[in-house]
Parts: C-alpha cells; sequence; structure tokens
C-alpha cells in the first residue's frame, strides 16, 4: 500500500513545478561535488562564480531541481557549472535526459529507488572520496574498549568483589566513550550510513535488468563488484531506542566498531565510492531534468557545433528567460558580437541574462528555453552585477577591470568563446570609460569572443559600429507614464528618456526643465556649461 501511495505521489509531481525548502547553507551542501571536482581538476571547463551569481544561477538550479536524492541534486548543481564542451560529454548526458523523458515505467522503478534513498545535506559525502580522511587508531581502541566488558564479567567469578567494582568502572567508562564519541562523529555516521545506502540503491538498480540503462552505468557496475562487502553490512544506527540490544551495543561499542569498519572500507575503495556516486547521480539528475522539460511551456532541442573555430555562431529564435512568469521572447543570430542600448529598466540586462542562459542550459542540460537554439560550443563568460570587494579593499573600477581581464584571458585557450558584458567599466567617468571600453570591446572582437555588450554610452556605438551590430530597446513617454515593450530592435538608440524619468517619478518641472536644457546644449556644442 505504501509502495503504491508512493508511486502515485511520484506520478503526480514528475512535470510540476518543485517546492523544495532551501535552508541557509543548503547551497553549500548541495555544491560539494561541484567543489570536489573543481579543486581536483577533473574538467575541461566550469562556470565560474562571477558568471554564475551574475546569471541568478542557484534560483535557475531550484527552479528545476526535483532530485530525490543528494547524489541527484549534488550532480545537476554541478552539472549546471560544467556545460559540455566535447561532443561525447553531450551526447552522453543527451541520451540519459531523453530516455528518462521517454521511458515512463523505468523511469518510476528509479524514482522509487532513489526516494527510498533519500536526500540529506548533512552527510559530507566528499570525504567519502578521500583517502587521507581514514585510518584504523580508533577502530583497535574500541575493540580493546569492547574486550574489557567480558573480560571484568569473568573477574566476578574470580574475584567477587574486585570484579563487581572493575565491571561498573568498565560500563561507565565505556558509556562515556560511547556518548562523547557519537556527538564528535555524528556527521561521519551520517556519511557512512549515506554511502551504503547508495551502493544498495546501485544494487536494486543492477537488478533492475534494464538493457537501454545498462549502457550507461556499466562503469558503475564494476565498481559494485568492489563493493558487495559493504551492502551486507546494512550500514550503522545513529540512533538510541533504550532497547535491550541498544544497551548492548552501547556498553560493546558495536556501532562505533562497525562505523570504523565501514568508514576504512570506503576509504579504501574511495574511488569506487566516487563512481557510485556520481552515476546515481546522472540517473536522478536526468530524471530531474526530464520533469523540467515537462513543466515548460516550450523547450528547443539544441543543435551544438562542437568543431566549431573563430568566433563562434549563436542562433537563437524566441529566447527566453527560465525564471520570469510572462517573458517576453527575443532573437539572436549571428556570428558578428553585438552593443546594445537603451534606457534603464528597458531589457537590456534581461536580455544578456536570457542569451547567457540559454547557451549554458543547452550545453549542460541539453534543454533550452528558446524555440530555436543552434549554436558553437562555448566557454561562457560574464561581467555585470559586480561589486566593490571591501575585505581586499578593491574599488568597483579594480573588481570590473579583473573582471573584463578573465574574459580577454580565456580567448587565449581553444575554442569559441561568449561573453555578456553589462555597462562596461561604470566605475570610473564618462571620457576615461567610453575610452577605455572602446578598446577592450574592440581587443574582445579582434580575438574571436562573441561579445554581446550593454551600454548607456551612445557615443561607442559609433566607434565600434565597423566591428559590432548595433541593437536597442526603446521606451514610449505617455501620460506621465514609461512603457516598455522589452523587444530588440536593430540600430542604435535614437530616443533619450532617462530626463522624462525625472519626472514620470515626481521630480520638480524646474529640475526637469533644466536638465533637457543642458541635454540640448550639449547635443548642440558639445560643452557642457
Amino acid at each position: 500500500m505504501r509502495l503504491r501511495k508512493l508511486k502515485k505521489q511520484l506520478m503526480r509531481k514528475f512535470g510540476t513545478i518543485p517546492d523544495p525548502d532551501y535552508f541557509h547553507g543548503d547551497i553549500e551542501y548541495v555544491r560539494a561535488y561541484y567543489d570536489f571536482r573543481r579543486d581536483t581538476k577533473r574538467d575541461d571547463f566550469i562556470i565560474d562564480d562571477i558568471t554564475w551569481n551574475d546569471l541568478d544561477m542557484d534560483n535557475v538550479f531550484k527552479r528545476m531541481n526535483s532530485s530525490l536524492s543528494t547524489s541527484g541534486e549534488q550532480y545537476l548543481y554541478y552539472m549546471l557549472r560544467s556545460p559540455a564542451i566535447r561532443e561525447s560529454d553531450y551526447i552522453g548526458r543527451k541520451k540519459l535526459i531523453d530516455l528518462m523523458g521517454e521511458k515512463a515505467e523505468l523511469r518510476l522503478k528509479l524514482q522509487v529507488i532513489l526516494a527510498r534513498l533519500g536526500c540529506t545535506r548533512r552527510a559530507d559525502l566528499c570525504q567519502a572520496f578521500s583517502p587521507s580522511a581514514h585510518g584504523r587508531g580508533w577502530l583497535f581502541v574500541y575493540l580493546l574498549l569492547m574486550l574489557l566488558v567480558p573480560a571484568a564479567l569473568i573477574s566476578i567469578s574470580i574475584v567477587p568483589q574486585f570484579g563487581m567494582m572493575a565491571t561498573m568502572v568498565v560500563i561507565l567508562f565505556n558509556s562515556m566513550v560511547h556518548e562523547l564519541r557519537k556527538r564528535k562523529i555524528q556527521g561521519d555516521f551520517d556519511t557512512v550510513n549515506y554511502s551504503v545506502a547508495m551502493i544498495f540503491a546501485l544494487h536494486r538498480i543492477q537488478k533492475l535488468k534494464a538493457p537501454v540503462l545498462d549502457e550507461h552505468l556499466h562503469p558503475m557496475y564494476e565498481s559494485l563488484d568492489r563493493l558487495r562487502s559493504v551492502i551486507r553490512t546494512g550500514g550503522v544506527s545513529s540512533t538510541s531506542d533504550g532497547s535491550p540490544s541498544d544497551i548492548i551495543s552501547t556498553l560493546l561499542l558495536l556501532d562505533l566498531i562497525a562505523y570504523e569498519f565501514l568508514k576504512n572500507k570506503l576509504g579504501q575503495c574511495h574511488d569506487d565510492v566516487f563512481t557510485v556516486h556520481e552515476y546515481l547521480g546522472r540517473i536522478d539528475a536526468a530524471i530531474s531534468i526530464a520533469s523540467y522539460r515537462k513543466s515548460l511551456d516550450f523547450y528547443a532541442d539544441p543543435e551544438l557545433d562542437f568543431a566549431a573555430t573563430g568566433s563562434g555562431y549563436l542562433e537563437g529564435l524566441r529566447m527566453i528567460h527560465p525564471l520570469i512568469e510572462r517573458p517576453v521572447p527575443n532573437d539572436f543570430v549571428g556570428d558578428t558580437p553585438a552593443l546594445i542600448t537603451g534606457s534603464n529598466a528597458s531589457g537590456k540586462s534581461t536580455y544578456l541574462k536570457t542569451v547567457a542562459l540559454c547557451a549554458v542550459m543547452a550545453q549542460s542540460i541539453c534543454t533550452c528555453t528558446a524555440g530555436k537554439y543552434r549554436a558553437s560550443a562555448f566557454r561562457i563568460y560574464s561581467s555585470m552585477a559586480l561589486s566593490d570587494n571591501l575585505l581586499a579593499g578593491e574599488s568597483y573600477y579594480i573588481v570590473e577591470t579583473k573582471s573584463l581581464k578573465r574574459i580577454l584571458d580565456s580567448t587565449k585557450q581553444k575554442g569559441a568563446v561568449l561573453c555578456v558584458i553589462d555597462e562596461v567599466l561604470r566605475g570610473t567617468n564618462t571620457v576615461e570609460r567610453i575610452a577605455a571600453s572602446s578598446e577592450v570591446l574592440t581587443a574582445l572582437a579582434e580575438r574571436g569572443a562573441l561579445c554581446i555588450a550593454a551600454t548607456h554610452d551612445i557615443e561607442l556605438c559609433a566607434l565600434l559600429k565597423s566591428r559590432y551590430r548595433l541593437y536597442h530597446f526603446e521606451e514610449t513617454v505617455r501620460d506621465d507614464d514609461m512603457l516598455f515593450d522589452y523587444a530588440i530592435r536593430k540600430g542604435p538608440a535614437e530616443s533619450r528618456n532617462a530626463v522624462n524619468l525625472l519626472k514620470v517619478m515626481g521630480f520638480d518641472s524646474r529640475i526637469v526643465e533644466k536638465a533637457h536644457e543642458r541635454v540640448s546644449r550639449y547635443l548642440k556644442e558639445g560643452l557642457w556649461s
């Protein structure tokens, strides 16, 4: 009956918008697998923190995360941060995602197994991947303390008075050791138990005998063969219920001994535990992505060119931002950099994020929120929502130049680069900003980056029109209100409504009139007065 209820619940939730609870610090647990791979340099390209934060990728992850296991949500997070730049990686991801979308019966069986595995954000699974984290010292201590119990009991029959006292001392000492050690290593208990549960879940998946799935999982099955002895243990009890068996376990330190045994066993097979975690994560993440696809009004199967050279090419039609409820679709087609102008709130930044997000999602989860997406496989960077680094004593301008420098440096690597830049070098004065911005954007174009930049500086249009295609967003002022349609148009912005916005916001009419006069005088004479 419980199984039937679980299946109905899983079927009902598939294809719906997930609504999981996230508490402070949860994302740090979720990103642990990605951090491990980044620190061990296992990937050719990852989305760096600047780009990740610019694109609000934590919320993009939350929107699509319906994973049932810790392995699943950690792997989904990692997928989003590691867009495929090799065709073989992309094909493997896409095949598994498509399989989870097409084979409903198989998917449900896998979901049941993953749901029973469950999700715990307390387990530090990366600890189980590290051979240095394991040793045998405490195992020998626990075994010695365990042997003291029967020795003390035997002494009662030999020297009753001494034996009774010795038994009481041993019982009290073992109980104290048990309590103190359990408190100290409770998190490690969770790690060991979850690692064992992962291995058991894999064993159950293997027993499904699904040929269409097995072709994706052979490396995992080889690891399973080396972990058979772990399955038989059933894990370690991490709770106390006061039962006679629990009391005996406490006095003899049986749960601590089992924990140390499993911890050392997992340490010896850390590469296999890593493989189990990874492949379970692949399955669960693929189910999440298949569910995410179903929850969308529309999406595109990306067409990616992994052999592209030069600046690369992007054709995105009816692209929308995945987090906006009623988004306005827009296109980007071409292999030439683009410069976008327009007033505040007209849609420039959202457009930049939309293009970059479509590229990231296309290469990471093989799914794109667009009517059509055809493009080169890019290394993707952004420089948008920056701030001063007070701890490092760096001004906004310094932070901004470092952000731009990392993009310029990325063009030295093989492969196409896509970068989106919002308000280039806004942290300095107008004259130097325009001069430096024009040279930075020119350098990016010359080095083959497909750069899409947004600016308020109309002067850049004249300076860059030979290298950048010009687009703009515009607005309409009507009845003391400013209206936006958020549709991108060809050519530079012609309207100057920033001053009009002061009027809309209720500024004194004299301020507005004087501002208009200064603008007119500057446009006519080229001087401020």
